[in-house]
């Protein structure tokens, strides 16, 4: 076949496969939950109402769901909308089962991806355990919108070590479907292209720019206005309560937050996490910048550093704790098995109970930097710097 049509060919056939599941499968999925906001957005995007119009959307969805049913604005950029568009041709149960097996799918071609030294079984039981990991399990089955980053990370981390341009520019793109989570491993993975000036990174950072004008430009499809709607749509979401206090948020800054003022609120802990970035980043690149030549390090660090210092974060999006875990279990198994335990803590104590999530990013950390401080001050990598300066 030729390079194009294989792919389509699998890509077309993988999607028949998803509905023929998530039209035969009895599973019932909750779809009055996380999913519904995309899934509404979407079926009236093809009614012509446009991804941000807000008040246009409750008159849509009051007619359409029950008494009571809350409906929230659309926080994403309009790829990811209009990437999942098909949904809202179908009706809510059934595109809820087929999102469902999109992001198992999604979370299993990750770790696919992340575990190229593993035997076909032992990759088989890492994307079981990937699954069963708890942000995954809540993701899964609220229908929440994290996986696309996680399988752009784990793409990059692919791509790169193959040097595949085209890939390399799909992940980065996929970086950006939900920018809060995945902004930091976007720039991380942009700049490594540009760090690495080899020819494949410059084709990559080419296909990139292309491919996010291109990105840019679907966007007025779903809005016509989107630069500024999509703005205006992000400062309603803000304003949400459960937002600005975000009293269920899993994130570091804003559990300092509320341990140094006794409130919530994401504005104070976005404070908390740039006063915590500025010393971690540099030490970083003050210390460990020779490792992140390798971008499963690099991209290993960027989900760790995301996890500590983004103020507005939920359980589910620690689904990025996968990267650097896989990583890890390879060089310190126990101690990896400790922080993939440390995530149930959630489920036994009710969520809220953030402190599990939060020890198993810090603790990851940690051994991140003992392993590659442990590779700088061996010999071997001193010569190998030298050898590179």
């Amino acid at each position: 076949m030729k390079p194009l049509v294989r792919p389509l060919v699998i890509f077309l056939a993988f999607g028949l496969l998803l509905l023929g599941l998530a039209y035969l499968v009895p599973l019932q999925v909750p779809y009055y939950q996380d999913f519904s906001v995309s899934y509404f957005t979407e079926r009236g995007l093809l009614q012509g109402i446009s991804i941000y119009d807000y008040p246009a959307q409750l008159e849509f969805v009051a007619a359409q769901t029950p008494a009571g049913f809350n409906f929230f604005p659309y926080p994403y950029p309009p790829w990811y909308a209009l990437t999942t568009l098909f949904l809202g041709w179908f009706p809510i149960q059934v595109a809820a089962r087929a999102w469902f097996f999109l992001n198992i799918s999604m979370l299993s071609l990750s770790v696919w991806f992340l575990t190229p030294n593993l035997q076909i079984l032992r990759r088989g039981l890492a994307i079981l355990a990937a699954l069963m990991f708890v942000p995954a399990l809540g993701l899964i089955f609220v229908g929440q919108y994290s996986a696309p980053v996680l399988l752009g990370a784990a793409l990059f981390v692919h791509a790169a070590r193959h040097e595949r341009p085209t890939l390399v520019a799909l992940a980065l793109l996929l970086l950006t479907f939900k920018p809060h989570i995945g902004g930091f491993l976007f720039l991380a993975g942009f700049f490594w292209l540009v760090w690495r000036r080899a020819p494949f990174a410059l084709r990559a950072l080419r296909l990139t720019l292309a491919g996010g004008m291109l990105m840019l430009a679907i966007g007025f499809l779903a809005d016509p206005a989107w630069p500024l709607t999509w703005l205006q749509s992000l400062a309603r979401y803000r304003d949400l309560p459960g937002v600005q206090t975000c009293g269920l948020c899993a994130s570091l800054p804003g559990w300092l937050a509320r341990q140094v003022t006794g409130r919530s609120s994401t504005a104070e802990a976005a404070l908390f996490g740039l006063l915590l970035a500025l010393p971690v980043v540099a030490l970083l690149f003050t210390r460990y910048r020779s490792c992140l030549r390798d971008p499963f390090i690099l991209m290993s660090m960027s989900a760790i550093l995301t996890l500590m210092l983004d103020p507005y974060l939920l359980n589910y999006d620690y689904i990025l704790l996968l990267i650097p875990l896989s990583w890890l279990v390879l060089r310190l198994p126990w101690p990896s098995l400790l922080i993939y335990l440390l995530s149930w803590t959630e489920l036994i104590l009710g969520r809220g109970q953030v402190l599990g999530l939060l020890s198993s990013a810090l603790l990851a950390f940690g051994l991140m930097l003992f392993l590659l401080a442990s590779r700088i001050d061996s010999p071997l990598n001193e010569a190998y710097n030298q050898l590179e300066n």
